[in-house]
């Protein structure tokens, strides 16, 4: 019996089309493309909240991070540094868990600030790291020189300039503020938001965005949660990333099994419909 077209159809060898797959998924892993990805009310909150700051105005970054769960925010983490080194403002970062200083000399390696034409002490300053719990953050609201006296490099903050006029809750603008422990999200709430009204956004881990939602938007005017919160700020902000190159590579993947599928269904209705030549 002779093979027919539906027969070639159906017994294309399957290798070929995961070669094809694999060859897909590698086009944006070299080249994250940013392909239109629908963008939550919570990441565009996120975003609009620094993309709406005046020229000057303060940021506070307080990082919570972990290196283990590095691979499920560090999409967040560029996107955010990459969206704030592109305005004009003035950025104070710090840390509250050992990891997160590791993280900060990755993340700059990564979002190099002189790229953007910022300069250390004039438009950004690293705080360091401190055990920051609850307390600890009501301490930085109050008076930041009662916790960080000198910056992460050792010079003391009153011989920074942009440092000379940031003091207490009264000098910032905007709070953001990445943590990995769900309910910690209650702790920039009670400590910077009730008290002071202090504008703030949230970064945090999938499994916790849930506890975050009720507070948005009264509370919190912006929440990334996972990695695809990363991905969504990239296109929303036009930074494509290592979030989009996820999403792309497993966008970009399955077409290979698309094809697969679909060639299956031409060689089955083929058969049944267009007759087998004997």
């Amino acid at each position: 019996m002779s093979s027919t077209i539906w027969d070639k159809l159906g017994n294309i060898d399957y290798r070929i089309l995961y070669a094809l797959s694999l060859i897909l998924m590698l086009i944006p892993i070299i080249r994250p493309i940013g392909l239109p990805t629908p963008v939550s009310e919570t990441v565009r909150g996120f975003y609009e909240t620094i993309d709406n700051l005046p020229p000057g105005s303060v940021v506070f970054v307080s990082l919570e991070g972990s290196l283990s769960l590095l691979d499920e925010q560090e999409a967040q983490y560029i996107a955010t540094l990459k969206i704030l080194f592109q305005r004009d403002l003035k950025v104070v970062f710090y840390s509250v868990t050992e990891d997160g200083e590791l993280i900060y000399n990755y993340l700059f390696s990564v979002v190099n600030p002189e790229k953007y034409g910022k300069k250390y002490g004039i438009d950004y300053v690293r705080l360091g790291y401190a055990p920051l719990e609850e307390r600890g953050q009501a301490a930085v609201a109050l008076d930041v020189r009662s916790v960080y006296p000198r910056d992460f490099y050792g010079t003391p903050l009153d011989e920074i300039p942009m440092m000379k006029d940031i003091h207490n809750w009264k000098d910032v603008d905007l709070l953001i503020y990445y943590y990995t422990s769900c309910t910690n999200v209650e702790f920039a709430i009670r400590q910077w938001v009730i008290p002071y009204h202090t504008k703030c956004i949230v970064g945090t881990l999938g499994c916790c965005g849930p506890m975050a939602v009720p507070y948005f938007p009264d509370y919190i005017q912006g929440i990334l949660s996972g990695s695809g919160a990363g991905a969504e700020l990239e296109v929303i902000s036009g930074n494509p990333g290592p979030g989009a190159m996820m999403n792309d590579a497993k966008n970009f993947g399955i077409l290979g099994l698309l094809l697969f599928l679909i060639l299956g269904n031409v060689s089955y209705l083929g058969k049944r419909f267009g007759g087998e030549s004997e």
